[in-house]
């Protein structure tokens, strides 16, 4: 068998354009789109995040911008934002990632107007709390899945 260097970089270059294509899908894919889909009740959350609080909630309900739970795909990558009913701008939340390696969250920690992002790493489920100064909590559980 027979060297062929063209042969060889043209495959190493052709797999690298094919992962670099890939993980550019997963990461540039919208909210609404196969990646991720946001939990049911989304609208009520998405009106929090312009300031419009719903009859009946409570001062000191944490929310997320991307729900309570999320599918994402492998190497798929989610942001998102927290916030409190009530809060103010200086509110700390710190989130504990308890998926055992299953994704990536950074920050750890950040206020109402830091972006989260969360990166899959393997298959599987778990969940990561986000905690707030005060003691306020939300579970928010993660699946990770091949499509």
């Amino acid at each position: 068998m027979q060297y062929h260097p063209k042969k060889q970089r043209l495959r190493l270059v052709t797999g690298i354009a094919v992962l670099s294509l890939i993980l550019a899908a997963c990461h540039g894919a919208s909210s609404g789109s196969a990646p991720y889909l946001p939990s049911s009740g989304m609208s009520s959350r998405q009106s929090l995040d312009r300031g419009i609080v719903p009859n009946g909630e409570e001062q000191g309900e944490l929310f997320s911008s991307c729900g309570d739970h999320i599918r994402i795909v492998l190497a798929g990558i989610v942001n998102c934002r927290f916030h409190e009913v009530g809060g103010s701008q200086k509110d700390v939340f710190t989130l504990k990632n308890d998926t055992q390696g299953l994704i990536l969250i950074s920050p750890l920690s950040g206020n109402r107007n830091t972006t989260f992002t969360i990166t899959a790493l393997v298959f599987g489920s778990g969940h990561f709390t986000v905690k707030d100064g005060k003691g306020d909590r939300l579970v928010v559980t993660v699946r990770v899945s091949l499509l």
